[in-house]
């Protein structure tokens, strides 16, 4: 960590915020240790998790957190007896290192008699009897954790013991109570983002009932320093900016899941990290659009890995032998006493080959040379709009069709291709989603039932065995339909695909259908004739000259220090054009503001510091360095702002699909590299231009002075400041 030189002016206490520390905090275990639980499991559960902190709020009682107390200071009182057996020595070694990794909160969870869910989290030190003390006070014997007190009374004692109550709304009524307590102050945080409930901290957990579900889903957090009483300062301070609330949809809490899934092709099991093998099997998911490859087990039964490193080490030596070498997430898991190494595949540009030269595929759940057809459809290039497509992991899709004899003769993707699929041949699903696709051939589709959410789109939803399932389209930058995905479950779907389904499936009329299926999960492959939508969106590339667009400049204010601009002279060292708010009575708000122009990078403290820095979007896209090849043409280096994914390598401009968002970025990144400051809307170091319908183009200018530029950043994504940016100047399309 840089140390920055004593700052020539001070910051009023409620200026921004002075985090340095980044925690990983899962404030929500429900967990519930019975008699002759093992302790050590759990602490152990959430270091393997790499959790800093992790709150055990059970429901309606602190036994779990009481249980873990009572043996670590059992433990203690051993020891200084001096009749620690060999046995609990190496217990509470255990309990010292696992400590030192991470902190435990008490909490509980109680149900208001308003029928709201409220967690309450308590720093370390606080004794047990005195959030008994609470408990009894509400009428709570540790049962279900209903009480007859009202959430205000609730959350008023919560706050009165220097705790945190955090509100869990699950339905309008308790949006409405929420907003209420929030106004009345007594309430500072929610587990979930909520539209309308806006400038709260949204300290979200895993809610864990088991093991390994612990870490499940946490909060990044930003703090001062690694305790509770900074946690809470920074959520009585309504410091939304400063938490993170991550979930992931497959990580060792689901291993179970995964493990028990031994008829999808999407997941391989192998009991030993044999190069060979991992090579064939992960190139086999990169080239069916991605998956996990489980070391240490296979059908299901575990047995684990010798050697954590060098079942890594094997793993990626296996993978960097591929061409290209495909994009890997690893991670080592404990499980039922045994280490199991978690690969999660993308493949992004296939064919993938092998060191042998073989392309390879997943065929009846097993790895196997691609056939010529599916070699031809991995080496098609696709029509997207340049961004990777989020697969469904369920579903068929129909891959071509052709006519042959008066007979219509279809190639058919689920977990395999099967070619020369005809009408009567089909049965289940493949004949459910053959009869949809002739209605979008003879015309008779109703493309207006389409719920579109950017370029993914809703089409039916249905009941089907008792399970949810819907057909799902996406269309590429020019508003044409490409893929479409049949009878595809919810399990495995990214968070576009989740939220268009839990935005837009209410809204439709539900069917129940019913016949055979077999699950599988469709390729990247085009529809066999674009289908146009009429409602398609224009072109992503914008036409070659903007509109007029008038440029301002606006302070950045956060409590009392507000941003203005930031230059950097001839040497190109930066400087800080800064406002500070200092109590006065020469006017009407009892403050007057002070002007610092041209402040020195080693004049700021870190309050300051923590004003200019602001975090990228999750939407557009940046370019990260243009490079000149050996003939002279330019090369682009991407990074996709939704994945952080940089570009594995350089694209040449006549590489790059017409019409796509990087051709956009690449020919934008080109006229801006002498941008005019007054064509942008500055709000402090921040700022926007070119504002189309949909999309923008954003400006951050870092602590350097160094430009950052977002383009075709979607306005319906936008969060945090980079949201109250274009509300700053009223430019929030509708």
């Amino acid at each position: 960590m840089l140390t920055r030189s004593t700052q020539t002016m001070s910051m009023p206490t409620n200026s921004p915020s002075l985090g340095t520390i980044t925690m990983r905090i899962d404030p929500h275990v429900c967990y519930a240790l019975n008699d002759g639980a093992d302790q050590i499991e759990l602490l152990r559960a959430t270091s393997n998790a790499a959790l800093d902190m992790i709150a055990l709020t059970g429901i309606g009682s602190i036994k779990s957190f009481d249980a873990i107390q009572r043996d670590y200071d059992k433990l203690i009182l051993l020891e200084k007896a001096g009749i620690l057996s060999a046995p609990d020595g190496v217990r509470l070694t255990l309990h010292r290192e696992l400590r030192t990794r991470s902190t435990i909160l008490p909490g509980f969870t109680a149900t208001s008699s308003d029928g709201l869910l409220i967690t309450a989290l308590f720093p370390a030190e606080t004794t047990t009897i005195s959030i008994e003390t609470i408990l009894q006070h509400l009428g709570i014997d540790g049962t279900d954790g209903t009480t007859k007190t009202a959430a205000g009374v609730i959350c008023a004692l919560i706050n009165a013991a220097n705790g945190i109550a955090v509100a869990h709304p699950t339905s309008a009524g308790d949006v409405t109570l929420v907003k209420a307590l929030i106004a009345a102050g007594q309430l500072h945080a929610i587990d979930r983002a909520i539209d309308g409930i806006d400038n709260i901290c949204v300290l979200g957990g895993s809610g864990a009932t088991d093991i390994e579900s612990i870490g499940a889903g946490f909060s990044e957090v930003t703090l001062t320093a690694p305790t509770f009483e900074a946690l809470r300062e920074l959520v009585l301070a309504h410091n939304h900016t400063a938490i993170r609330f991550i979930s992931t949809p497959v990580r060792r809490w689901a291993l179970h899941q995964l493990l028990q899934a031994t008829t999808d092709a999407h997941i391989i099991q192998m009991s030993e990290a044999k190069p060979a093998d991992a090579a064939a099997h992960i190139a086999a998911l990169a080239n069916i659009g991605g998956g996990v490859l489980l070391v240490g087990s296979e059908n299901g039964v575990v047995s684990g890995v010798k050697s954590k490193d060098k079942a890594l080490s094997a793993i990626l030596k296996a993978a960097e032998s591929i061409t290209p070498i495909p994009d890997l997430t690893t991670e080592a898991v404990a499980y039922d006493q045994a280490t199991i190494i978690r690969v999660e595949v993308r493949g992004d540009t296939p064919p993938y080959i092998t060191a042998d030269g073989r392309v390879l595929v997943r065929h009846d759940l097993q790895t196997r040379v691609a056939t010529p057809a599916e070699l031809r459809l991995l080496c098609q290039p696709s029509r997207n709009d340049g961004a990777d497509l989020d697969l469904p992991r369920s579903g068929v899709s129909i891959v071509s069709t052709q006519r042959r004899g008066g007979i219509w003769h279809y190639e058919v993707r689920d977990l395999r291709t099967t070619a020369g699929v005809t009408r009567d041949r089909a049965q289940g699903l493949w004949d459910y989603a053959i009869e949809r696709h002739e209605t979008l051939r003879d015309g008779s589709a109703n493309l207006d039932e389409i719920k579109w959410h950017g370029q993914i789109g809703l089409w039916r939803a249905y009941i089907q065995g008792g399970r949810p399932k819907y057909d799902l389209v996406h269309r590429d930058s020019m508003g044409v339909i490409d893929h479409i995905f049949y009878g595809v479950s919810d399990w495995g779907l990214g968070t576009q695909w989740q939220h268009l389904i839990q935005t837009y499936a209410p809204q439709l009329a539900v069917d129940t259908v019913t016949f055979d299926e077999e699950a599988g999960t469709p390729a990247a492959a085009p529809t066999s004739t674009p289908v146009v939508t009429q409602s398609a969106q224009p072109p992503v590339m914008p036409a070659a000259h903007f509109p007029a667009f008038q440029g301002e400049r606006r302070p950045r204010w956060r409590g009392r220090g507000a941003i203005t601009r930031i230059w950097r002279d001839e040497s190109q060292t930066p400087f800080f054009d800064l406002l500070l708010k200092t109590k006065a009575e020469s006017t009407d708000d009892g403050s007057e503001i002070q002007e610092y122009h041209g402040v020195s990078r080693d004049q700021l403290n870190q309050a300051w510091l923590d004003l200019i820095n602001v975090n990228k979007p999750r939407t557009g896209i940046e370019v990260v360095e243009t490079v000149q090849d050996d003939q002279g043409d330019k090369r682009f280096i991407f990074r996709n702002l939704r994945n952080e994914e940089v570009s594995p390598h350089p694209w040449r401009m006549n590489d790059i699909e017409e019409g796509s968002i990087r051709q956009y970025a690449a020919r934008m990144h080109l006229a801006d590299q002498t941008f005019d400051e007054e064509s942008i809307r500055w709000w402090g170091n921040i700022g926007y231009m070119r504002p189309m319908r949909r999309q923008v183009d954003l400006v951050y200018r870092d602590e350097n002075g160094v430009d950052h530029i977002f383009y075709a950043a979607r306005r319906d994504e936008l969060i945090g400041e980079w949201h109250d940016l274009l509300a700053e100047y009223d430019d929030i399309v509708e």
